[in-house]
């Protein structure tokens, strides 16, 4: 966001807000940017085969004692989320396979979040 203000010419002393200067300038968020590429990489790897090292790691399941306190944020977590701004659900997504129609997925993709 640095970078942005400075390219619009304003400080932090002139409270403008972050969502209105990466407006004006066209420019995505960030976190935008990388959950479509979370969401490119899951629909890639769902199209993979059932023996393929990535597709294993995706369903595979610690067997090791978990740390006391909250549970750390699983990757698929962020799936999830990224698919419920998008107006569908993880389970939707996976009975219908809808990812393995590159068209309708990358549409899926390319409609946005809230963030």
């Amino acid at each position: 966001m640095g970078a942005l203000r400075l390219i619009k010419g304003v400080t932090r002393l002139d409270h403008v807000r972050n969502d209105a200067i990466r407006q004006e300038l066209e420019v995505e968020s960030i976190v935008e940017f990388v959950e479509r590429a979370q969401l490119r990489w899951f629909g890639h790897v769902e199209r993979m085969d059932q023996e393929r090292t990535p597709r294993r790691r995706l369903y595979w399941t610690p067997t090791a004692k978990r740390p006391v306190g909250r549970p750390r944020m699983k990757w698929i977590m962020n799936i999830d989320d990224g698919l419920r701004r998008r107006g569908t659900m993880l389970e939707q997504v996976r009975q219908n396979w809808i990812f393995d129609d590159r068209g309708s997925w990358r549409s899926l993709i390319l409609t946005g979040g809230d963030t």
